[in-house]
């Protein structure tokens, strides 16, 4: 793996952890009612698909697991506003899918 690859992979996994510890420090109403939980929480995706945009296409084939392209798709969402971002999404991912996107970075890591 590419040294830029893997630092950019240990940012992704910080920001992993940042949402993580925003949205275990309130529950769903907490989080629904708080624009800086939220705004703190959608920056954090923002720059995950930052990254995982730059992140070289070889890390991409080699680890199609993960669904880089609905990363940057939403990174683009949430980022541009298309539409209204729905925080109800927001609260919903960090729940569900950071936790396993985190445990899939970390997976790349070690091999």
């Amino acid at each position: 793996m590419k040294h830029r690859d893997s630092q950019l992979i240990k940012k992704m996994i910080l920001e992993c952890l940042d949402i993580i510890r925003y949205t275990s420090e309130v529950n769903r109403g907490k989080f629904l009612e708080n624009d800086l939980y939220q705004k703190a929480t959608a920056m954090s995706i923002i720059t995950i698909g930052e990254h995982a945009n730059t992140l070289t296409r070889d890390i991409w084939l080699e680890h199609n697991e993960i669904e880089w392209r609905k990363i940057v798709d939403l990174r683009n969402i949430i980022a541009h506003g298309y539409g209204e971002v729905k925080m109800e999404l927001v609260w919903n991912l960090a729940q569900n899918e950071i936790p396993k996107l985190l445990g899939q970075l970390e997976s790349i890591l070690k091999t």
